[in-house]
């Protein structure tokens, strides 16, 4: 392999060109921005429509069932016979489980952060990595976790109309539902990245001197974290009841 002091690029003995490591980061950073940027604007077509949804209110229905706001019926009441209509309106799901989740994202995103700066700052290879890659993967692993938890209390009602029964959701619900399963998706990505992470580390691709795709995973991973604080605290403020 040759290098001339006239161009930044690499070239081997078959005539191949390699470019120059700064133009290759360069552009890995420029698609994760752009790749960042993309998933703001879905984060915040969510949020959005929460907040429409929210502030419109149509018909009361935010946390009812619309036009009908007492004659929603669970599958639980249902099963056990008692058609009694239900007269109390919803309420927002935990507050406490959904800052859980914030909690644990934002912490696997700590953990990350301290592995590449761990990573950057060794002088020699550094065995650590994979153990903090894995531990911010695991962390993530624990935020779908509660997240599934959290889903699960979303209310279901079975309303009645020309004899049959339609399983619905409240406009809340069915909000709560889509930004929930956005995290989920989220996280599962984050996990996957940091089992890449691992697996690249262990085999050496990545070390002291190449760690430039693990700021790439971290800038998303915080950005993942940032975007669930936001959803955090609006879920909080303008739920309603």
């Amino acid at each position: 392999m040759t290098v001339t002091d006239n161009h930044t690029e690499h070239q081997d003995h078959s005539g191949a060109h390699h470019e120059a490591p700064e133009v290759v980061d360069g552009r890995q950073r420029l698609a994760i921005w752009l790749f960042i940027g993309g998933d703001f604007v879905s984060m915040g077509a969510l949020m959005f429509t929460y907040l429409y949804l929210r502030g419109v209110n149509t018909t009361n229905g935010w946390m009812s069932i619309v036009g009908m706001p007492t004659q929603g019926r669970t599958l639980a009441t249902l099963e056990a016979g008692d058609y009694t209509p239900i007269t109390n309106i919803e309420s927002k799901l935990s507050t406490s489980l959904n800052w859980e989740i914030v909690l644990a994202l934002v912490v696997s995103a700590a953990i990350l952060w301290i592995g590449e700066r761990q990573l950057r700052a060794a002088r020699t290879n550094d065995r650590s990595f994979p153990f903090y890659a894995i531990l911010a993967s695991a962390v993530a692993t624990v935020a779908i976790w509660l997240q599934l938890e959290q889903l699960q209390k979303v209310p279901q009602y079975f309303v009645s109309s020309n004899d049959s029964s339609v399983l619905m959701h409240t406009t809340y619900g069915s909000a709560m539902m889509a930004l929930g399963t956005s995290v989920i998706i989220h996280a599962v990505i984050l996990i996957l990245l940091g089992i890449g992470l691992t697996i690249r580390s262990a085999r050496g691709v990545i070390s002291h001197d190449r760690w430039f795709q693990v700021r790439l995973v971290r800038f998303f991973w915080v950005w993942v974290a940032v975007s669930s604080v936001i959803l955090g605290g609006m879920t909080t403020l303008f739920a309603g009841h």
